[in-house]
């Protein structure tokens, strides 16, 4: 036992951490855990190596005990019962299942290493890549036994046969006694077969005991009932128990066997064993940060440097969930945080204040959780807390007083204070409760003081607690150490247990005496004791802890403004970045959309051009027609590039809604023609052109325009033949030559689109696949496209291509 870790509750704590083991070997190493056992670095490395995994799937690093059954195993003299091969096999399972996932695991590139550790040897990973492979002799095992740990005979041929002789003799002897328990039925207390010594035998009454003639073997308590083996059953029960026999000693020479095998692996089974443990610690570690909400904080290698800081900490065994886990009843107030930082230059520091204000709960937790960082344990506290080294630690904390030992309460805490400078090393952490009481407060002050002094030489962390105001006015002038009050409410007279560095506090005993009823006289008189320089030291705390309490208000609402304009930065900066983005994308869009339409109109310019010196060469070539169909072919790609090229969300400015009348000007939406509309009945109109010539159609064909758009071009006269048709959904082009296409391809497609229809088809067969080549060539780059692909099997398969209009 360590009285000083008992006086920091530690004990509590390991006890609290060990029931997140599941092995014995763990639980055993967590019990004997010290922050000077040179395992804290190993502990920490552990724990960061298995922490995501932990996080993300717990169920990829199993820990089942075989504690018992590898007792017995490494015991040249024990014997394996059927539980005992049962929680074997199911734990070198698990075993396997683990060295697996320990052999994938990677190191946290976010974490450094932890001091004193070599990731290359001391990696669990490692250690797992090293030993061999459990998983053989759990699929051995497997194969033997059954889920209860029973052996299964039937799986082993050795056993197989005895095993079957040992049923046929043992169903024989029992069909036999049933045969005879039928015959003679008022013979028998209970129509039963019964065993004794290893042979069946009857039941049968004492006085009907003529009517089976055989062996006794036994009687009842009370002699009614005889156990008698008949004669017929002889012979059966003796080879039922040869059977026996020679089944029981072959499972025996099995099981021998096979503990032989297992033993030859011992060392095996130890290193597994102790990779297991390694482990084990590792996770229960894990279940104790994520009980407390801990994180591991950082530590210094040397005690003379680094710096002590707390932020946000909290005392483990006042936490509600730990309190729940240990079965404690639940806190009626909040724990307030602890915010603490001592620097190496300034490693002392004095706390005063009002009693009940949390001055040992500070000591306490400053205590508990710098042991828990040295061994390697996480701590409640927030990210960015760090601890020095601990070489030794001394709490002096409680009354040690006995009368047994005739000791007062100030003797006991001289002698403890004696054995503390006889046993704390440089740079040690020292906790003292209620430094100089108990006695004289004169001389207790100045033994103080001198102690305080004593340790600081030994540069030693010093965290103390007083009622004394020399001792706080002492730390005010002494450069390495600083003073600290716990905050009380003047208000609602009643602490608030949170922490203030650099100012010392009172005790404000008057205050609470008279919040409990003490007659005003006394407290008056006492005023008057107290003397003019006590009074004048007590108003200047008060004066200094009205400051700070100002300060700390302004300090809370400019972080407040800092807060709110951070944010409206942060608000600011995501706009500017969102807005970037979008103008990128929008500029990248752009360049791909001018891209996209000069590609295409770079194809169907040398399409068309190559279609014209085509046609010229033919004999009766049509020159009107011709320019027409050139000039409306014109007038559909300027519309189809105007069209892709629109402003994303553009809309059209409103104008004044018109419809097609007759004596208006309309346009035909699939070739184009523009005119007057001379006639209109019904669904059918009739559209004259600028040159005179007139065109039949469905009302719904066409599309009103203004009298300044049907004006005639000054581009020569051109003659237009319009043939009113339906524009169907599929096109067949079997038969036709690859190179006499495209035409009549892209005015079907342009039609299509005319015409508002999603999907059509065109049949060009399988043939030599010249004509689909062709076909997809024509196709291709076309900006009103947005999928060509091969029909289905049940409309033409490869033998026609499907068109899906954007």
């Amino acid at each position: 036992m360590n009285p000083e870790l008992d006086a920091l509750e530690f004990p509590d704590a390991v006890r609290l951490i060990q029931s997140g083991a599941r092995t014995a070997p763990a639980r055993a190493a967590l019990g004997a855990m010290q922050p000077w056992d040179g395992r804290t670095g190993l502990r920490r490395l552990h724990q960061l190596e298995l922490q995501e995994l932990w996080a993300q799937s717990p169920d990829l690093l199993p820990i089942l005990p075989m504690d018992e059954a590898l007792d017995e195993l490494l015991n040249p003299a024990g014997w394996l019962l059927p539980e005992h091969w049962r929680q074997l096999r199911d734990g070198l399972k698990a075993l396997a299942r683990l060295l697996h996932s320990l052999t994938t695991l990677s190191w946290p590139e976010a974490h450094p290493i932890p001091p004193g550790v070599h990731l290359g040897i001391d990696r669990l990973q490692v250690t797992a890549a090293l030993l061999p492979e459990p998983a053989p002799i759990a699929e051995r095992l497997t194969k033997s036994f059954n889920a209860d740990g029973q052996l299964d005979p039937l799986r082993i041929p050795a056993l197989a046969s005895l095993h079957r002789s040992r049923q046929d003799a043992f169903q024989a002897v029992q069909a036999k006694l049933q045969k005879l328990l039928r015959a003679t039925p008022d013979a028998f207390n209970e129509a039963m077969v019964v065993e004794r010594n290893g042979r069946f035998c009857l039941p049968v009454r004492q006085e009907r005991r003529s009517l089976v003639p055989g062996l006794v073997l036994d009687r009842s308590g009370s002699g009614a009932t005889v156990f008698i083996e008949p004669m017929e059953a002889v012979p059966l029960n003796n080879a039922f128990v040869e059977a026996d026999r020679d089944y029981a000693q072959a499972v025996q020479a099995f099981l021998r066997d096979l503990l032989a095998d297992l033993r030859a692996r011992r060392e095996d089974f130890t290193r597994w064993r102790d990779l297991q443990a390694q482990a084990d610690q590792g996770l229960a570690l894990l279940r104790w940060a994520a009980l407390c909400d801990g994180r591991l904080p950082d530590l210094e290698a040397d005690p003379k440097q680094g710096r002590l800081c707390l932020l946000e900490a909290r005392h483990p065994m006042l936490l509600p969930a730990v309190r729940e886990a240990m079965g404690l009843e639940p806190l009626t107030h909040p724990v307030v945080p602890l915010n603490l930082g001592l620097e190496a230059e300034k490693p002392g520091l004095v706390i005063s204040g009002s009693n009940t204000g949390g001055k040992t709960v500070v000591l306490k937790t400053v205590g508990l959780l710098s042991v828990l960082a040295a061994c390697g344990c996480a701590v409640p506290a927030k990210e960015g807390s760090s601890f020095p080294a601990l070489p030794s630690l001394h709490a002096d904390i409680g009354d040690h007083q006995t009368i047994t030992g005739s000791l007062s309460t100030f003797s006991s805490h001289v002698l403890h204070l004696k054995k503390i400078l006889e046993n704390v090393h440089d740079g040690g952490l020292v906790l003292l409760d209620e430094l100089g009481t108990g006695t004289d407060p004169k001389e207790g002050a100045a033994l103080g003081i001198a102690m305080l002094q004593t340790l600081s030489r030994r540069r030693c962390w010093i965290l103390c607690s007083t009622h004394l105001g020399e001792i706080s006015q002492w730390a005010l002038r002494h450069t390495r150490f600083q003073n600290a009050s716990v905050q009380f409410d003047e208000d609602r007279l009643a602490p608030t247990y949170r922490l203030l560095v650099g100012q010392p506090g009172q005790s404000r005993a008057l205050t609470i005496a008279a919040k409990l009823g003490l007659p005003k006289a006394v407290l008056e008189h006492a005023d008057k004791v107290l003397g003019k320089r006590e009074q004048d030291w007590r108003d200047f705390l008060r004066e200094l802890e009205a400051e700070r309490t100002r300060l700390m208000e302004e300090a809370e609402a400019l972080r407040q403004q800092m807060a709110a304009a951070e944010k409206d930065r942060e608000i600011l900066r995501q706009r500017e970045e969102k807005l970037r983005i979008e103008r990128e994308a929008f500029l990248q869009e752009s360049k791909e959309k001018v891209a996209r339409v000069l590609d295409f109109l770079d194809h169907e310019g040398k399409r068309l051009v190559k279609e014209l010196k085509e046609r010229q060469k033919a004999a009766d070539v049509n020159a009107d027609r011709l320019g027409t169909e050139v000039h409306e072919r014109v007038k559909q790609l300027t519309r189809l590039a105007e069209a892709e090229l629109a402003p994303r969300g553009a809309k059209a400015k409103p104008a004044a809604p018109r419809e097609v009348r007759e004596g208006g000007y309309a346009r035909h939406r699939g070739l184009g023609v523009e005119g007057k509309v001379v006639t209109l009945k019904g669904d059918r109109a009739t559209l004259e052109t600028p040159q005179g010539r007139r065109l039949e159609c469905r009302l719904g064909e066409l599309e009103p325009i203004g009298a300044r758009e049907a004006a005639p071009r000054p581009s020569g006269k051109v003659r237009v033949r319009a043939e009113v048709q339906d524009i169907d959904s599929e096109i067949n082009l079997i038969g036709r030559a690859s190179d006499d296409v495209d035409s009549e391809i892209y005015r079907f497609v342009e039609e299509a689109l005319a015409a508002g229809r999603r999907f059509v088809r065109i049949v060009h067969g399988h043939g030599t696949g010249r004509l689909k080549a062709a076909v997809r060539e024509a196709l291709r780059g076309h900006p009103g496209i947005a999928r060509v692909e091969d029909a289905p099997q049940n409309q033409g398969g490869a033998g026609a291509t499907v068109i899906t209009l954007k």
